[in-house]
């Protein structure tokens, strides 16, 4: 097997069910359960080793899971809507990296983990078109039995405890103006599966503003957009479980002050 060639093949029916209860006219519950099964992409199975010969990893499994979810959504002013869900996913044999050195990651199946949680979102609506919007997620997601070297209880890397989001907004309807200011705060974020190191909670601010325009059949717009307008200095990502140096090097940094500046054109026949 010269080309490291192979084939697998996987199905699987994944159920999904939902109901929604109304009720007041501005009051809504709903319960969703479903399954899920995630098979291994050509990414995760391409290694199995970090070594110069490693062949693809076809005895991957793909991961099945269990879904709950509760929720309300209500108009709690006249203005404002609210949306609220606790959630629950129970998963076996969760793709997870294994190890990662010099740029190649080895993916295995984990035993079992648990997700719990917790969405809030809260969208606003005020005179002169001025508008917010605020997001909150609270996860704890964690191996959920023993796996390998990994004990019951330890945090699932790369996930996030907490999340938030907000931002204000104002458009000018004469000019066809919009814009928008933009907050987002993330925990900090455990980078290896023994818990034995983190990336730190960071907090940055974007601003964006754009035109648009409708000249007979054509729809114009022309945007700007600044992230991390503050040029902090954060983790924007995290390499899982790297041994490429003696301590791992997990970490990648985030870009400083970004400028985006687009146009987009569209022509109705």
């Amino acid at each position: 097997n010269l080309d490291n060639s192979g084939t697998v093949e996987y199905k699987k029916t994944t159920p999904v069910i939902g109901a929604v209860w109304k009720v007041t006219p501005i009051i809504n519950l709903y319960a969703n359960y479903g399954r899920g099964f995630e098979t291994p992409t050509f990414i995760e199975a391409a290694y199995n080793s970090t070594s110069g010969n490693a062949t693809p990893n076809l005895n991957l499994k793909p991961s099945e899971s269990r879904n709950f979810e509760l929720g309300a959504k209500a108009f709690i002013s006249d203005n404002t809507q609210a949306n609220l869900n606790l959630f629950r996913i129970t998963t076996k044999d969760e793709l997870v990296v294994s190890t990662s050195n010099s740029g190649r990651s080895v993916y295995t199946n984990a035993n079992d983990t648990k997700r719990t949680g917790a969405e809030l979102s809260i969208d606003s609506k005020f005179a002169n078109n001025i508008s917010t919007y605020f997001s909150y997620s609270l996860l704890n997601a964690k191996f959920d039995s023993d796996f390998g070297a990994i004990t019951s209880g330890n945090k699932i890397p790369g996930t996030y405890k907490t999340q938030l989001y907000g931002e204000a907004a104002w458009k000018y309807a004469p000019l066809g103006f919009s814009t928008a200011f933009e907050g987002r705060h993330n925990s900090k974020v455990y980078v290896n599966d023994t818990n034995t190191d983190t990336a730190p909670s960071y907090t940055i601010f974007n601003l964006r503003a754009g035109f648009e325009q409708n000249i007979s059949n054509w729809h114009l717009s022309e945007f700007l957009r600044v992230e991390n307008m503050f040029d902090k200095d954060y983790i924007g990502s995290v390499r899982i479980n790297d041994t490429t140096a003696t301590g791992g090097r997990y970490y990648e940094p985030a870009s400083d002050r970004t400028y985006l500046l687009g146009l987009n054109a569209n022509y109705k026949f």
